[in-house]
């Protein structure tokens, strides 16, 4: 057994260096074991019918588009076509033309074998999503906290946002300050160095080594114990930086894809869109859940489509003119293409591409504002009436959603539109809707007292449901709040345990329609927080926000403007608006 040797460090004067180890002894001791996507993405392995047929699926691509499946792409298409491998007998046989469906109990194996693989690692996950010349990319990072606990407590904190000296600092919507194709690219640069530790802090281990793409480490200056706030992500397998630099990560899921766009052609806008800590057992147990199918119901016969839905509306009044109900229709159908690429990157691009060209020729609107990208989109009329605000996709999980709201224009139609036309009262809202996609695509549309719930069916939304009711009971809470003592007394007690959380505003939202619950968000903004109160108010439950539980005192005093909301049932909403009350 060779000898460590120990080196004197300021403040951990018993810090080991595996520098001296033997190759061997290394590998037998710190033997970190490589994942790749292959062993849980895209492979799943079933056993069917009996022992002598078995079916190997390997790397599925759904019908909708030509990117690689995931188990996180959408399953609208629940009917796969690629070459299988059909083993019977002990004899192979490809299979080019059969076609498999996608069941439930497929898809649950998937994700309880994910699941176990997680759990057997006992490491800490962290999630990013980049943004590459404005094409968002998720990636799940995986943390051997095991032998660089510092290094990964610092990255995490740095991921979350934390205060340090009176000053706060995060990752999210910071650059990648350096990028050298087939190397590295380099982020988390501050004004100055720091770390959670105060300034620079020592090497830890040099366990885990630089032989492929993907491994995260800190930056130093170029001399050992000087690790920061700056990290590096590989592209490509970089020896030279064993025993150099401290890796502590690696990217798990999502690589792939990365390094194909940065192969593509030169990039100069990286950017760390939203960063945070990743809860695999939470995440995946809500795409279990989520294919539990919550929402759906069957239809009524002989059930109105939207379109005859709204026209029958229009003719209850008679100094309607037509334009309002064009204008519904045409964000409908906005939504109703947006649902069959929302879980695409590259389809939703070419769906938001297209919004932006087809409004201009509208003659039903004079302006919309995109909330995703605060984008404000003139129309050619500018004698219409009406404004509108637009969520194109809301949320970045497996649960995403759409939703417009319909104001009048207050001045007269000689005067110039601008985004101030936006700052009126909730109470003067003429319409709204929102689209929640998944397996049961359903649209809420309200105006005025009515809400009415449309199903997505055959490339159409059929009526479902009107006069919306919120259940009395609570199935679920759900909350983006962390350590308040408010929100800590409501949940104890609440009659359910049951904590269900996406950070889709809407798709939560009707979660509490239809199934009961409390949801509570620090941020959200002020178009978000009236939709939801909108849609509380007509379906007897309470909202909380902006100060208020009454809808129409609610007002927008500025289109960034962000406010704290909590909805649900009354008794549990006025509880929370009493404590507000007692602080103030």
């Amino acid at each position: 057994m060779s000898k460590i040797k120990v080196m004197s460090v300021t403040g951990n004067p018993d810090l080991l260096h595996f520098k001296n180890l033997q190759l061997t002894e290394r590998k037998k001791t710190y033997e970190i074991q490589e994942m790749h996507e292959s062993e849980y993405d895209h492979q799943v392995k079933l056993l069917k019918r009996n022992a002598s047929l078995r079916i190997q699926i390997k790397k599925l691509q759904p019908l909708c588009n030509q990117e690689p499946f995931t188990m996180d792409d959408s399953f609208m298409s629940k009917t796969v076509k690629r070459p299988l491998l059909l083993i019977q007998n002990g004899t192979p046989t490809v299979h080019s033309n059969r076609r498999v469906k996608f069941t439930q109990t497929m898809i649950s194996q998937a994700y309880e074998s994910q699941l176990k693989f997680f759990n057997q690692r006992k490491n800490t996950y962290v999630q990013m999503m980049l943004s590459i010349d404005d094409q968002l990319y998720p990636v799940i990072i995986e943390l051997f906290n095991e032998f660089t606990p510092k290094a990964c407590d610092n990255f995490i904190k740095f991921c979350e946002g934390v205060n340090i000296e009176g000053q706060f600092y995060s990752y999210k919507k910071s650059k990648f300050t350096k990028y050298k194709p087939n190397g590295f690219i380099q982020g988390g640069q501050f004004d100055k160095k720091i770390s959670i530790y105060g300034g620079y802090f020592e090497d830890e281990s040099y366990a885990l080594k630089h032989d492929c793409e993907g491994i995260i480490g800190f930056a130093n200056d170029g001399f050992q114990h000087t690790n920061h706030s700056q990290f590096y992500i590989t592209l490509a397998p970089m020896p030279f930086f064993d025993y150099k630099r401290v890796a502590f990560g690696k990217i798990i899921r999502g690589m792939k894809q990365i390094l194909k766009v940065l192969k593509q052609e030169q990039h100069s806008d990286i950017v760390i869109y939203d960063c945070g800590r990743y809860d695999h057992q939470a995440q995946i147990r809500l795409k279990l859940e989520k294919f539990t199918d919550d929402f759906y119901s069957n239809l009524p016969e002989n059930t109105q489509s939207f379109n005859k839905f709204i026209e029958a509306e229009q003719l209850k009044h008679n100094e309607a003119s037509g334009d309002f109900t064009q204008l519904v229709k045409y964000l409908v159908e906005q939504m109703r293409i947006i649902s069959k690429s929302v879980y695409s990157l590259t389809g939703l691009k070419k769906a938001i591409q297209q919004l932006n060209e087809s409004f201009v020729k509208t003659q039903y609107c004079q302006i919309l504002y995109i909330l995703d990208n605060q984008q404000t989109l003139l129309a050619d009329n500018q004698q219409s009436k009406y404004i509108v605000a637009f969520r194109a996709v809301d949320g970045t999980d497996s649960c995403r959603a759409s939703a417009f709201i319909i104001f009048k224009k207050q001045t007269t139609i000689f005067k110039q539109v601008n985004l101030n036309d936006f700052k009126q009262q909730a109470e003067q809202i003429t319409s709204m809707g929102y689209c929640v996609y998944g397996q049961t695509t359903q649209l809420v549309f309200g105006t005025g007292y009515n809400l009415s719930m449309f199903t997505l069916h055959n490339n159409e939304f059929k009526l479902q449901q009107q006069e919306l009711q919120i259940p009395k009971k609570e199935t679920f809470y759900s909350s983006n709040i962390k350590d308040d003592f408010l929100q800590n007394k409501i949940i104890t007690n609440l009659p359910t345990k049951n904590y269900r959380y996406t950070d889709s505003i809407f798709t939560t939202l009707h979660r509490v329609v239809r199934l009961g619950g409390l949801a509570m968000y620090k941020e959200v903004t002020i178009f978000e927080a009236i939709i939801c109160a909108f849609t509380l108010a007509r379906s007897w439950g309470w909202s909380f926000c902006d100060g208020t539980t009454t809808f129409n005192q609610i007002k927008i005093r500025d289109i960034k403007q962000l406010t704290y909301l909590y909805i649900g049932q009354q008794k549990w909403i006025q509880k929370i608006e009493n404590h507000f009350l007692s602080i103030v």
